[in-house]
């Protein structure tokens, strides 16, 4: 059943990984993290996935849909990729990302200038990513959580209300869902602190999750977050998301 208030996002192939291998290593991922992972997003929420969490009694869950869209030439061959390696807090400052993080993006935007922000939705599921649910989101029947206003065309992650009927839009077209996740606070959060990966960093992400175990994942993960660069590195600071808590203050 679709929830009455959820976060919504659209997912596909990014910096030039096929998605089924993304789900791969985000599986590993969040085995790693005692369930807890994060998923990448090119798009700011701002305040409204906390809003949404604090007027609801229960979680608030991220539902996961397939892209039905061709992928975009600059997400299937990006060029230069970014691994992102700390998040800012509610204060402004910068806190590494937990160990076993990995969140990767294209390098470049669409006009050509170099990336300088990236987001994340912070997650924790107890259950496997990609086993499939029989769940179908609607577009035409969603509402943004903030505005009350219908989704716009080039919002792929949105925190959104089920209104179950359509002032516009296609309520044929629906999206099934792949996987779902409940939000874990901080919720969403500003990325910071990128390196730039080698070609041989990105083609080894593409073989480990192909072929690889989560073992060789994990491995791979600590060697490519070591690459900070020395003009971005940030005072080392607690590791802030526990295995078996969700972060609610910076300490």
């Amino acid at each position: 059943m679709i929830p009455s208030t959820f976060c919504w996002t659209k997912m596909g192939v990014e910096s030039g990984e096929a998605l089924d291998l993304i789900i791969r290593r985000k599986e590993w991922e969040r085995q790693l993290g005692d369930g807890l992972f994060f998923w990448g997003i090119g798009q700011s929420l701002g305040d409204n996935a906390r809003d949404a969490a604090g007027s609801m009694d229960g979680e608030i869950q991220v539902l996961f849909s397939p892209m039905p869209s061709k992928a975009k030439a600059i997400d299937v061959t990006p060029g230069d990729v970014l691994v992102w390696n700390s998040w800012v807090d509610e204060r402004g400052n910068t806190q590494p990302l937990p160990k076993h993080v990995l969140i990767t993006s294209r390098a470049d935007l669409p006009s050509g200038r170099r990336k300088s922000s990236h987001y994340a939705l912070v997650c924790r599921s107890v259950d496997s990513l990609g086993g499939g649910t029989e769940m179908q989101v609607t577009a035409a029947f969603l509402r943004n959580f903030s505005s009350d206003k219908p989704l716009g065309a080039s919002q792929v992650t949105a925190v959104v209300r089920n209104a179950e009927y359509a002032v516009s839009g296609n309520v044929a077209k629906k999206y099934p869902v792949s996987f779902t996740a409940n939000m874990a606070a901080p919720y969403s959060v500003q990325l910071s602190d990128p390196a730039l990966l080698t070609q041989c960093d990105v083609e080894a992400i593409v073989e480990v999750s192909s072929c690889g175990t989560v073992e060789d994942w994990n491995r791979l993960v600590t060697k490519l977050r070591s690459k900070r660069s020395s003009e971005s590195r940030s005072p080392i600071t607690f590791d802030l998301f526990c295995a078996d808590q969700s972060l609610s203050a910076a300490i």
